[in-house]
């Protein structure tokens, strides 16, 4: 971005070097050098026979290269004085190139400094919670524990430890690392000082593209009050490779949405992928229909997420879709009852399908 700033600004400011030159000329043949004019002052002082020639229509780049090398060592403050101002326009453009080029050039260090200081500080966050995390290992008790316990074949703690923090600061912005699971607010700390008016629209504006895949949740049954406040609950998620997930500690069961990674859903030994980084796939939502059931009946047939890759997630909790539905009737009699009819009879489908499979077992 900066490089190319610098790169228009100078190109302008030679054409413009150049223009001034045959402005006062009248021409760019052999006769500007009997001219007074920065170009003529720097042929008598500094052209080298077979060097570089900018007289004639013919030498337009060479022409151009000279403007250009002045543009940039006046952006640049390097000024090395071989090409210099001579006539009363020419020393006014100068004069006002410096004081705006001062400007630019103040513009353009202070935002690389930026730049070098957020990248300087993910890396010292990410030292930190290496080191803090290489000290959790050293303590580690038993350095692997058996699958069985672990609940996963990957049965190197260490190194998924290890490879969960890289992965964050692989995927980090330049606000800094973030941790595995995070609200909007906690993101975006902007949220907790604005407005409620544009807490909402901010929440909207971070998350509406997500809702909107979830029909009962999308603007064409629910307010922007209403979307605002399901997207003030959603959580974003990280998980390592060989994690599993099933319920939120906290929050219970909801819709999952991949962001980026895969995991393989299974549920009564059917399996199915999921690849979060295919077009047709990526911000889909997960469990739609099938988190309108109540717990106790899905408690049995809860979906399992087994993840094959770092993976990254918005989670739609399932307490903050149900307080919306009780109060707007509208979204749940048109649109969710219907879905939720449709999980019904999915779940019950499984249910007498494992039930017939049990009887053949028994009667073998």
């Amino acid at each position: 971005k900066f490089l190319f700033m610098i790169t228009l600004a100078s190109h302008w400011i030679a054409c413009i070097w150049g223009l001034i030159a045959f402005q006062q000329a009248g021409s760019f043949d052999e006769t500007l050098i009997e001219d007074v004019n920065w170009l003529s002052n720097w042929h008598k002082t500094s052209y080298v026979e077979g060097g570089l020639n900018p007289l004639g229509w013919e030498n337009a780049m060479p022409r151009y290269w000279l403007c250009l090398f002045w543009a940039i060592q006046s952006i640049t403050s390097i000024g090395y004085g071989n090409i210099v101002p001579v006539t009363t326009v020419e020393y006014f453009f100068a004069n006002l190139l410096m004081l705006i080029c001062g400007i630019f050039w103040a513009y353009i260090i202070g935002n690389l400094v930026e730049v070098v200081q957020s990248i300087r500080s993910v890396s010292h966050e990410y030292i930190t919670r290496m080191n803090e995390a290489n000290q959790m290992i050293k303590d580690f008790t038993v350095k692997e524990l058996p699958g069985p316990v672990v609940g996963t074949n990957y049965t190197n703690s260490s190194r998924r430890v290890r490879r969960f923090i890289t992965h964050q600061r692989d995927t980090a912005t330049k606000h800094g690392l973030c941790s595995g699971a995070t609200t909007l607010d906690d993101s975006y700390p902007t949220l907790n000082i604005l407005s409620p008016e544009l807490r909402q629209i901010s929440a909207l504006h971070l998350t509406h593209s997500l809702l909107e895949t979830i029909p009962y949740l999308s603007h064409n049954y629910l307010s922007p009050e209403e979307q605002a406040r399901i997207a003030l609950q959603c959580i974003t998620l990280e998980f390592s490779t060989g994690e599993k997930f099933k319920l939120h500690p906290d929050l219970g069961r909801g819709i999952i949405i991949f962001r980026r990674g895969c995991a393989l859903v299974y549920r009564n030994h059917m399996a199915k992928l999921f690849f979060a980084w295919q077009t047709d796939l990526r911000d889909q939502p997960i469990g739609v229909n099938e988190v309108l059931v109540g717990d106790d009946y899905f408690s049995e047939r809860q979906l399992v997420f087994h993840f094959v890759t770092f993976t990254k997630v918005l989670f739609v909790p399932r307490s903050a879709i149900m307080g919306v539905l009780e109060k707007n009737e509208r979204a749940w009699k048109e649109c969710a009852r219907w879905r939720y009819l449709m999980a019904a009879m999915v779940l019950y489908s499984l249910e007498k399908t494992k039930g017939s499979s049990e009887d053949i077992d028994d009667l073998v």
